[in-house]
Parts: C-alpha cells; sequence; structure tokens
C-alpha cells in the first residue's frame, strides 16, 4: 500500500497542498483534473523527483520520502515515452534493471517474456525506437516500467499522445496487464473517459488541491462541486432559486442541481418522466459517437445526448416542437465551489 500524508509541495508560484492519499496494494487509481491543476507534480513527488516541502510518502509502511528515485521501487512513464533512441526495444526494456542488485535473478527474465507475449511486442525487440509507432513506443515504455516488479508503476498521461484507433488498444491492454499482474497503478490523466475505463478509484485534482476522491460510481453519481460535477461531463448544471422551481424540483432552499446529458429523454410526444417540458430543437452537434442535442424551454435550456441511431428515428432538426425531461432518481445535487 502507498499512503501519501499531508503532502506540500512549493514550485515557483505553483503550490500544492495538503494532498492525501491512500492506494492499496494492487489498486489502479486516477488523478484526473486539467492541464495545470498538478497532477503530475504529485506522482513525481512520489516517484521522488520533485523535493517536497513538507509531509510523508510511506510506501508498504515504510517511510521512502527521504529515499532517492532508485531505492523507492517505483517506476513511472511518460507520454512521451522516453526511450533511447540508440538502444534497440529489448535494451530499453532491460534499462532499468542495471540499477537492480539484484538484477541477474531468473525472475526478470521470465518477466521479460510475460511482458513481451501480454504486450505483443515479440516482433519488434531488434527494432529502435524511431523505427516504432506511437502505439508501439507505449507498449515497449510500459514493458520497461513492469519488468522490474515495481511496488508502484506511476503513469504520466500515457494515452494522450496516441491516435483514437491506437488509444483504444492499448487502454484495453493496459486493463489487461493490470489485471493479469494486479501491479499497483496511479495514473494521471484530463479524460474522464480513460479515468472511468480504466480505474478503481478516481482522485479530482484542481488548482493543486485533492478536492474529491473515492471510488468511481461515487464521483459519478454525487460530485462535491460545481467544478467537479463539470469535469465529470455533467453539462446541465443550474441554481434553482425562486419558489415555484424549489416546489417544482421539491428543494427547501436555494441549490445547485445538476442532470447528466445521456439522462434526458427527447421525444416529439409526451413522454412519462418524473420532470418533464415542452420545448424546441436548438443547436444540433454531431461527436461522432453520439448527437449533442440542445433542447430550449422558455425558462432554460438543456443539453441532451443521443446516440445517433436515436437521432435520425427522431427525426430531429432545428426549431422543431418536442417533449423532453428527466426523473428524480437522475437529479444530482451539487455543493456550491467554496
Amino acid at each position: 500500500m502507498i499512503h501519501v500524508k499531508n503532502l506540500d509541495i512549493k514550485l515557483g508560484e505553483f503550490r500544492i497542498r495538503n494532498v492525501e492519499l491512500k492506494v492499496k496494494k494492487g489498486e489502479f487509481l486516477v488523478l484526473l483534473g486539467p492541464t495545470a491543476a498538478g497532477k503530475s507534480v504529485i506522482i513525481e513527488a512520489i516517484a521522488g523527483l520533485v523535493p517536497i516541502q513538507s509531509g510523508k510518502i510511506m510506501l508498504n509502511n515504510r517511510d521512502i520520502t527521504q529515499l532517492k528515485p532508485e531505492h523507492r521501487n517505483i517506476s513511472i512513464c511518460y507520454q512521451d515515452y522516453n526511450l533511447f533512441p540508440h538502444m534497440n526495444v529489448r535494451n530499453n526494456i532491460c534499462y532499468g534493471l542495471r540499477f537492480k542488485k539484484d538484477r541477474h535473478n531468473s525472475q526478470y527474465q521470465k518477466n521479460f517474456q510475460a511482458l513481451v507475449g501480454l504486450l505483443k511486442i515479440g516482433d519488434i525487440l531488434e527494432r529502435l525506437p524511431l523505427n516504432l509507432s506511437g502505439g508501439e513506443q507505449q507498449r515497449v515504455s510500459l514493458a520497461r516500467g513492469l519488468i522490474g516488479n515495481p511496488d508502484v508503476l506511476l503513469l504520466d498521461e500515457p494515452l494522450s499522445a496516441l491516435d483514437p484507433n491506437i488509444k483504444s488498444t492499448i487502454q484495453e491492454e493496459l486493463k489487461n496487464i493490470h489485471q493479469a499482474l494486479n501491479t499497483t497503478i496511479i495514473m494521471v490523466t484530463h479524460d474522464f473517459i480513460e479515468a472511468n475505463y480504466l480505474g478503481e478509484r478516481v482522485a479530482i485534482v484542481h488548482e493543486g488541491e485533492i478536492i474529491q476522491q473515492g471510488y468511481l460510481e461515487e464521483i459519478f453519481q454525487k460530485p462535491s462541486s460545481v467544478f467537479a460535477a463539470r469535469f465529470i461531463g455533467v453539462k446541465n448544471i443550474f441554481r434553482v432559486e425562486n419558489p415555484e422551481e424549489l416546489s417544482f424540483f421539491g428543494l427547501e432552499k436555494s441549490a445547485f442541481i445538476g442532470i447528466r446529458p445521456e439522462n434526458i429523454y427527447v421525444s416529439q410526444m409526451p413522454i412519462d418522466a418524473d420532470y418533464h417540458f415542452q420545448g424546441e430543437i436548438g443547436d444540433i452537434q454531431n461527436n461522432q459517437i453520439y448527437m449533442e442535442v440542445k433542447c430550449c424551454n422558455s425558462r432554460r435550456d438543456y443539453c441532451a445526448y443521443l446516440t445517433i441511431n436515436r437521432f435520425f428515428e427522431l427525426g430531429l432538426k432545428k426549431g422543431l416542437p418536442i417533449h423532453f425531461g428527466f426523473n428524480k432518481e437522475n437529479l444530482i445535487h451539487i455543493k456550491e465551489d467554496k
């Protein structure tokens, strides 16, 4: 288990403040947040690459806060792979073993063979990085990070540099590796879809602080703030204040509420939903996987996601009168940002 206690870091004007993390052995934790939130700084501190002002980093009940990176048994993989251009794939993978006192242990050769098989890189072992695709370089980077049996594998935006087709393949392989090896993984990403697919737990990072952490379902259903809700894809967030709306939504006092766009029903006919409205179709956007449709009502506009098939089944177009709504169970109550 890794336990980060009250971590404080200062890098120029930027601060990491009071970061607290607990990751169980074999768990996959995702640090999720926007660019420049401090996610990478946190994992670099865990790896021993960034000096800290205060706090502790415990690994398997051992204080590693002051240990050099090579003595922590923690691997880190960056989004730009950091492969040595003059070494072939085989030597790149095995490079990290040079820091191991027991580098001649036969277990590492077994690890090598297992990783080559899991990552399907047996036919590129003699190639130089220059002759590898982005997906192949990422596979080699993962193999290099895992060959030495690290207690923790840290991944810094490992999928962000890949094109969509390769990204989904590597994502699947990463999930398979985690399940096969039961490695403790902490991954940095700004993509909630990645976090949702790979992570068991999520910690949302904003301006150098962890503002919420928990299991995916908890984060998904109960975001702790307006920022967290927006970041995980709750497109419809609004403050309810006037008495009529408070009564309509069953609220006693003014509050922020939200509804995920995929939970909004749209039809040309009246719908059976706890909250239902009449309006018309506003802007329509094709996002390739789904259609984003603005449902305009006299009080406010709502964003709905529809599958492309469903969109064409309904025959929707801008200005068309519609019925839309959602159920009480899908309504999200959101705390106001501090």
